[in-house]
């Protein structure tokens, strides 16, 4: 556990306490709430220091004619390569940092495609996934989260 969290939980005990004997026992509740909101927001940003990945998402331009290619995750990708499938087009990108994205102008429109784009990640790792390209249709997870928080799994 984090020394700074520990320190936090025991003044924030020890101000309770206070609170609850010199003041009245609705203090002390309120100091506790206080307490334990500043210790979740320190656990989750200790987490999310601890799980940095990147996270790729590739669609299509509202034209159809570009492939957008961005990392949303919390640490940078090397040496991404996307693959467009079935036109056989292959190109690196290179390195993506956080919240960045590579445009690729495609020769010609697109209806429907899958990207296969795969990435290092900062442990050496080779990840790839397939995203479906279309200009008629969005693709979105509503329960994905909005950020990658407690080691979220990829699929």
């Amino acid at each position: 556990m984090n020394q700074n969290i520990i320190i936090v939980s025991s003044l924030g005990i020890l101000l309770t306490a206070l609170a609850w004997l010199f003041i009245e026992p609705i203090a002390a509740g309120m100091v506790l709430i206080i307490v334990l909101t500043i210790i979740l927001g320190m656990a989750i940003s200790n987490d999310a220091a601890r799980h940095m990945h990147p996270e790729i998402i590739a669609q299509l331009s509202e034209g159809a004619d570009t492939v957008i290619v961005e990392n949303i995750g919390t640490a940078p990708a090397k040496s991404v390569q996307v693959r467009i499938i079935p036109e056989d087009i292959r190109y690196d990108i290179g390195d993506l940092d956080t919240d960045s994205a590579h445009r690729h102008q495609l020769s010609t429109m697109v209806r429907e495609a899958k990207a296969a784009v795969s990435w290092e990640k900062q442990d050496g790792t080779r990840t790839e996934k397939i995203f479906r390209l279309s200009g008629y249709a969005d693709e979105s997870d509503p329960l994905k989260p909005i950020f990658p928080l407690f080691g979220w799994k990829e699929k």
